[in-house]
């Protein structure tokens, strides 16, 4: 039995690093596959093979026939997954915005829908409402067939815990643990999950930069808030029961600035976009934070300290003291490594790089000036390409489980 369970386990990882390395590979031979996985070309052939037969891989047009004409030997003949083999549905809930997109096995939008609306306002069945309709308008407008969407994902602004099923905080809902992913499998018939937006741009950006962000990085979200999404050894972290990697609510100053928590001195008390507002504006630090209404205008801020103006400067330099001095916490558990900063705080970075760099300056064994980081100002893309990454992911290990089911 110890033999058969083994054999099992054997096939099921081979199966999967043929997914992966052909979704990752995007049009490959079984060569290519072979040497990406390791895998013996007759082992490569019989799963190509089967997965094929199922439907799962196609082969749409032989490559490097151009060539063979140097050489001898059947030219290499290219596969990809099949874009018709599944639908996944991806939904995102942001502030004041739901959005969902039907998109193919292969990765690609087929069609797309969203609505505008005061996320404050929503009752608990109001928010799942806005959920299911958005994802069915989108699934309708595919023109497709329904039978054909097999997960679903959603992306939340707030804390979900590990299991990615509930939403259990949003700074953008006073509504607490909303079981996101019983209502889409309830409204779909199929299995969903839900995942913090700033996990999803860090899946996001593994996918997307895998020589920079392959193994471990940390994608901090500069904005309504801020947030961590960390990888360490190739793999997403999180808390033993939650999604959150709290960066934003690690202490930097104790007793320091109110923060939109409630707790005082949190790093987002000070690099939080109401946070740089408050102090660019000379408003007191125990200020409470406004409720979210509409994105705190960098620009303006920006251009004050551009022009000059001292409240504005120190407020953005700061926010980078702020920034640098959690890195310096986090990099003396687990070593320095690059930073994506992402959002619409990065409109400033130039006035706050010199800030981090100045903190992480000698209490990184004098790596400071030569850690990466790179910014992103607009998220958005990030959190929809990384909630259909975790959706297609999900669906290639079910699809390699079904071959020892």
């Amino acid at each position: 039995m110890t033999g058969v369970i083994r054999s099992n386990e054997v096939r099921r990882g081979n199966r999967g690093l043929v997914l992966s390395a052909v979704r990752t590979g995007g049009l490959v031979s079984r060569t290519d596959i072979g040497r990406k996985t390791g895998l013996s070309a007759a082992t490569v052939s019989a799963i190509t093979s089967d997965l094929i037969a199922d439907g799962f891989l196609i082969q749409p047009a032989d490559v490097g026939q151009a060539s063979t004409s140097s050489r001898r030997g059947r030219p290499k003949v290219a596969l990809s997954v099949n874009p018709m083999a599944a639908l996944i549905g991806v939904v995102i809930f942001q502030f004041n915005r739901v959005s969902a997109a039907i998109v193919n096995y292969s990765g690609a939008k087929i069609s797309e829908c969203s609505r505008d609306l005061t996320s404050a306002d929503l009752s608990r069945e109001g928010v799942r409402d806005v959920l299911v309709e958005c994802l069915q308008a989108a699934l309708n407008s595919s023109g497709l067939k329904k039978s054909l969407l097999m997960r679903i994902a959603v992306s939340v602004q707030g804390v979900t815990d590990v299991a990615g099923k509930y939403l259990l905080w949003s700074p953008i809902t006073d509504h607490r643990d909303l079981p996101v992913a019983d209502w889409m499998r309830q409204a779909f018939g199929v299995a969903a999950s839900v995942s913090n937006d700033c996990d999803l741009m860090a899946r996001a950006l593994n996918r997307r930069e895998p020589d920079r962000y392959g193994t471990s990085f940390a994608s901090i979200m500069l904005s309504y808030g801020v947030g961590m999404g960390l990888f360490l050894r190739g793999d997403i972290i999180n808390g033993l029961n939650t999604s959150g990697t709290e960066f934003g609510h690690m202490v930097y100053q104790p007793g320091g600035a109110l923060c939109r928590c409630g707790r005082l001195g949190c790093i987002e008390a000070y690099a939080g976009d109401y946070a740089i507002q408050r102090a660019a504006f000379g408003r007191p630090n125990y200020t409470p934070p406004p409720a979210l209404t509409d994105p705190i205008d960098f620009k303006k801020i920006s251009d004050l300290a551009h022009s000059g103006d001292p409240r504005a400067i120190h407020a953005i330099e700061e926010a980078g003291r702020a920034i640098g001095t959690g890195l310096v916490s986090l990099f003396a558990l687990v070593d320095a490594f690059p930073i994506a900063l992402i959002g619409q705080g990065t409109i400033v970075f130039d006035l706050m790089e010199p800030a981090i760099r100045k903190a992480l300056q000698g209490a990184v064994a004098g790596e400071g000036p030569s850690i990466e980081i790179h910014c992103f100002t607009d998220e958005n893309p990030l959190v929809a390409e990384g909630c259909a990454l975790t959706a297609l992911v999900v669906l290639d290990e079910e699809i390699a489980d079904a071959a020892v089911n």
